[in-house]
């Protein structure tokens, strides 16, 4: 992918991200008392709302996705050669879809019942 479109998905990911957290926070720490919000009944519950699991995912995603671009655009500016650019990338792609997938297994032992209270 080219590096201005791998800049694009970080600006847009950076504004969902802001908008993502910050409705996370309000539904969270802000509509719901807080000793409610971090019980874990409570969040046994919000994993098994289908809003929520697909808020839940959409959230991790644009994290990680925006987190681990950051990391590889520092490492591209801090050595530049082709080997070690195509390595960064390589690595960079491999643990996004790893953190993803370990985050979505998480979601899915959630909703599966794998968790109980």
């Amino acid at each position: 992918m080219r590096e201005s479109r791998l800049m694009l998905v970080q600006y847009v990911t950076a504004v969902a991200a802001v908008l993502l957290v910050a409705l996370h926070l309000l539904m969270q720490g802000v509509l719901a008392p807080y000793a409610t919000a971090i019980s874990f009944t409570n969040i046994l519950s919000i994993y098994r709302n289908g809003f929520y699991l697909v808020f839940l995912e959409a959230l991790l995603v644009v994290v990680l996705v925006h987190g681990f671009n950051g990391v590889r655009i520092m490492l591209h500016e801090w050595r530049q050669s082709a080997p070690w650019s195509k390595w960064v990338d390589i690595g960079t792609a491999i643990a996004i879809v790893a953190f993803v997938g370990y985050g979505t297994r998480t979601i899915i032992l959630a909703v599966l019942g794998g968790v109980g209270a």
